[in-house]
């Protein structure tokens, strides 16, 4: 039976994700005992935890973002000798009944590891369904690929706003959720925009600020409500100025495992995209080695700008924010630094709709029809 965490479970907590992670373990909630205190007395947190013979021998965390009414799982952990008896299932299905029924939250997501096929599959017992793949997410001992899914409310997925036309690229991640979750309507499929050579052209140089406190202050003066990129459970920690002070981007770069993500853009993001290329050689340069961006599926010129400069749709959240009395869709576009690597991996069945078309997304990208890189 899962239990509410206490502060007094953190020395124990401390050591069941050492056992199973090792000190390489990424998250600050299984090594860093200030993080996990203020995320086990937070009112957004839901950290659940279950014993054995008074032994502590599994966890979970939930947090919720009331005003996106949207819930995050992480940090799943069983101990080894307590593996096979479903203890991960308990914790996964608790966890997301506590924070869908409560109310806080129209949907709740989580990523899951491709070292086994395990994981997932707790998931998708448990409710979550299947909505796309992150190639290249994090630099480990190999660069680390994840899958996403997702669980919501009943009647949510049938509340969601219809999209009128997409860039044609998006075709094929839309045919994989049509046929997990379904569409409102089918969108017209629009050629890709072409983005001409600018050759001669001089770009503005671009300075990287790495100062935590400014950045998320800065992009708090700067960017009001209705301009802020809706990216739940991120906040800037590094801002992308142009020196003529044409534009600024606001990211968060994890220099421990080069995941990047770009969550705002002053004055808006079609005025950065022309300088793409630029922000992202120079994120390269500063460790990024993967980067992405979450995009309504209605915003058709953002979807056509970033498919131009090389991003490609990795994933698909339906109904996933609000917007008056229906719920937008959203698209998880990502540009990997790094050759896709898939040897070795552990994709359950359900996910292979996303990862053909990305593949297949990422060859017409990059390699030409000789198989050769471009």
């Amino acid at each position: 039976m899962f239990e509410p965490a206490s502060v007094d479970d953190i020395d124990e907590l401390l050591r069941l994700y050492r056992k199973v992670y090792g000190r390489a373990y990424a998250l600050p909630l299984g090594t860093d005992p200030q993080v996990m205190a203020a995320e086990i007395t937070s009112d957004r947190t839901s950290w659940l935890v279950a014993r054995d013979n008074g032994d502590l021998v599994a966890s979970i965390v939930g947090n919720v973002e009331p005003a996106d009414r949207l819930g995050k799982m992480q940090g799943l952990v069983v101990h080894p000798e307590h593996r096979g008896g479903g203890l991960a299932q308990q914790a996964v299905s608790s966890l997301a009944e506590l924070i869908l029924s409560d109310g806080r939250a129209d949907s709740v997501y989580g990523t899951a590891r491709t070292t086994s096929t395990a994981p997932q599959r707790v998931c998708l017992r448990s409710g979550f369904k299947a909505l796309g793949i992150f190639p290249n997410l994090r630099k480990a001992a190999r660069h680390e690929t994840m899958v996403l899914l997702a669980r919501h409310q009943d009647g949510v997925l049938e509340q969601r706003h219809p999209v009128e036309r997409v860039p044609a690229s998006l075709g094929p991640l839309l045919d994989a959720v049509e046929q997990v979750v379904g569409l409102p309507t089918r969108p017209e499929l629009v050629p890709d925009v072409e983005v001409p050579v600018r050759r001669g052209e001089s770009a503005p140089e671009v300075e990287l600020i790495s100062a935590p406190r400014f950045v998320l202050r800065r992009y708090n003066e700067q960017l009001t409500n209705a301009d802020r990129r809706f990216y739940p459970f991120h906040t800037p920690n590094v801002l992308l100025a142009a020196a003529d002070g044409s534009y600024e981007v606001f990211a968060h770069l994890s220099g421990n495992d080069g995941y990047c993500t770009l969550i705002g853009a002053n004055p808006d993001a079609m005025a950065v995209a022309r300088h793409l290329d630029l922000l992202i050689e120079q994120l390269n340069d500063y460790g990024a080695f993967y980067i992405e961006t979450l995009v309504p599926l209605h915003a058709f010129d953002e979807l056509g700008q970033l498919l131009a400069h090389g991003f490609l749709p990795a994933a698909a959240y339906p109904a996933m924010r609000r917007d008056g009395e229906l719920f937008r869709d959203y698209v998880v576009m990502a540009r990997t630094m790094q050759p896709l690597d898939f040897r070795g991996l552990a994709i359950d069945a359900a996910f292979q709709p996303f990862t053909e078309q990305y593949i297949e997304a990422w060859k017409q990208m990059y390699l030409n029809t000789r198989g050769v890189f471009r």
